[in-house]
């Protein structure tokens, strides 16, 4: 399917976390439940991001959203806070093409990277990732955000010790 990417409106959120919560559905077959059956995504963080960050979304013919990707700037990159593409949509090249969405606004901001939180064990993460040139940063390597935000994932309620922090560097 060849969807269109479009920023993210204001009353996009609502259908964002109708595909959000579609996409977690998938979840329930490794193992964790959890993350099916957690709130999606909260429209003041939707808010938040359109307001600091970099939000574009998927959409099918009649302008529906159908997917996402939402960033902001972290550290020195644009950090990767979501991307989700509603189940029918998978396997398409819907999430690579929100990524490289994701890129080229940071590019054009004039940042270097990108980077993201993923499951390590889980097969449309992080192999999904890898094949976008993303790399596991070591725990040596975590600047003070990324520990910020493995404690707030610990805090949460996921399972950390199957999570990895992933960085890709752009030119």
């Amino acid at each position: 399917m060849n969807a269109a990417i479009r920023p993210v409106r204001p009353d996009d959120a609502p259908a964002l976390r109708a595909v959000e919560r579609d996409a977690g559905q998938r979840f329930r077959s490794v193992g964790l439940k959890a993350i099916a059956d957690n709130e999606p995504t909260s429209e003041a963080f939707i808010a938040a991001i359109l307001a600091h960050g970099v939000a574009f979304c998927a959409v099918d013919s009649e302008d529906a959203p159908i997917g996402f990707v939402l960033a902001g700037r972290l550290d020195h990159a644009l950090h990767i806070y979501e991307v989700s593409v509603a189940t029918p949509f998978g396997g398409q090249g819907i999430g690579r093409s929100l990524v490289a969405a994701a890129e080229q606004a940071a590019r054009e901001s004039g940042i270097h990277a990108l980077t993201l939180a993923t499951f390590r064990d889980v097969p449309w993460n992080r192999p999904f990732y890898e094949r976008l040139g993303f790399v596991e940063v070591e725990t040596i390597d975590w600047t003070p955000a990324f520990h910020l935000l493995h404690a707030a994932e610990r805090l949460s309620g996921l399972p950390i010790e199957r999570r990895l922090f992933m960085r890709k560097e752009i030119l």
